[in-house]
């Protein structure tokens, strides 16, 4: 590759290590810098924006599991706005925290159901709305991924509601009081 006035790596270049990885893009004095490719000796890859040899910026890596992750790094890991595609047909849309699902997001079932509120270092944690298949939805509080205390469940057309409480349907109430639980939940989108 190209090499700038001190003999330090710049520009267009690629770079192989002595395990198999190898890289190929951008150099900024020495440092994997730009855009750019490195493709790992396990057969996992990382294509998208590197700062001084971490991948920062938007990327996508795929992981040996089978797990593909679009979205923005920083310094190495996984921050802010991602979408991740689980090799078990999963998928999740929503912010990240130090390489963990972390913030607001939605996370879709392969099942077909989906869940859309707060997560806490990859545990839905705070108010956040469970959608089933038949359209039927359900609110709830969550501490360490697990339902607590009163939620609610709407029918598919809204008209009937449910308390629920642990998961489990307690008595049929009126619209007005569904709506009344569902507050008590908790705000849509808490601090993360």
């Amino acid at each position: 590759g190209e090499y700038n006035m001190l003999q330090k790596r710049h520009g267009d270049g690629e770079l192989k290590w002595a395990n198999g990885d190898k890289y190929v893009g951008k150099f900024k004095d020495g440092f994997i810098e730009g855009r750019g490719t490195i493709s790992f000796h396990d057969g996992t890859e990382y294509t998208g924006q590197w700062k001084t040899n971490r991948f920062h910026g938007e990327g996508t890596r795929r992981f040996n599991n089978g797990n593909v992750y679009t979205g923005n790094y920083d310094s190495g890991k996984r921050q802010g706005q991602g979408r991740c595609y689980f090799a078990n047909g999963d998928m999740y849309v929503g912010d990240w925290k130090d390489d963990t699902i972390h913030g607001f997001g939605r996370y879709y079932y392969n099942n077909g159901h989906s869940f859309e509120g707060m997560f806490r270092n990859g545990k839905r944690n705070g108010r956040g709305k469970y959608q089933l298949t038949d359209g039927r939805v359900e609110i709830y509080r969550y501490v360490n991924d697990s339902r607590v205390g009163d939620g609610v469940r709407w029918s598919a057309n809204r008209k009937k509601a449910w308390r629920m409480n642990d998961g489990k349907v307690t008595k049929k109430v009126s619209i007005e009081e569904a709506a009344n639980i569902a507050k008590r939940c908790g705000p849509v989108v808490e601090e993360s």
